[in-house]
């Protein structure tokens, strides 16, 4: 799961009503977008006429357990997913490291 920054939706951030700086999470299709406000537990779909489909859902306890996490805990857990190839979790930590400005890459 790659998290984001709900700012980074402009317009359709303040449309849906997610807090600026919520955590997100995107899915692009041919006909839809969807975005899990993973705060607030809601995961809104907007089909390419604009029109708003909004549900609750669970966020998942990888995901929980990631952002609550310390700087410290990601690090470490990112440094040892390398070795065992666990694709999802590394993208999950990357971005939640990358969410708080910290470069995962030690740039």
């Amino acid at each position: 799961m790659q998290i984001q920054r709900a700012a980074n939706l402009g317009l359709m951030q303040q449309t849906l009503g997610i807090d600026r700086n919520a955590r997100i999470s995107l899915k692009f299709t041919r006909d839809d977008v969807t975005i899990w406000d993973l705060a607030a537990g809601t995961v809104y779909t907007v089909d390419a006429r604009g029109n708003v489909t909004e549900a609750p859902f669970q966020v998942r306890k990888l995901v929980q357990d990631i952002i609550t996490e310390s700087d410290e805990q990601l690090k470490k857990r990112l440094s040892e997913t390398w070795e065992t190839g666990r694709d999802e979790e590394r993208e999950t930590i990357f971005t939640e490291l990358i969410f708080r400005g910290i470069s995962p890459l030690g740039w």
